[in-house]
């Protein structure tokens, strides 16, 4: 069975990176309390890009990946942060830690 992680680069509409990381913070805690597949999840903001904000989370498996978009939480944080971002870009990949 192969570990993935999900890469989702987000750029943020002006003006929302702080009401879009508090709400993907709340996020962030729902899904390690509750999804016990999601072995990590950690939110990335990088200094040279003020409305870019990565999002890196690993997964055991396929299956607990899928959960993870099925959960009700998980619709809603999309909904919620949907009006706050301009562009997202998801790459799903292969741990090759070895």
């Amino acid at each position: 069975m192969s570990t993935f992680a999900l890469v989702v680069e987000l750029e943020l509409k002006p003006g929302q990176k702080d009401a879009f990381l508090a709400r993907a913070r709340t996020h962030r805690e729902t899904v390690l309390a509750q999804e016990a597949g999601c072995e990590r999840f950690d939110l990335l903001t990088p200094e040279e890009a003020g409305d870019t904000v990565f999002l890196y989370e690993v997964y055991a498996d396929q299956t607990a990946l899928d959960a993870h978009f099925e959960t009700p939480y998980m619709k809603q944080y999309l909904e919620d942060t949907g009006p706050m971002v301009a562009s997202r870009v998801r790459r799903l990949c292969t741990l090759a830690n070895g």
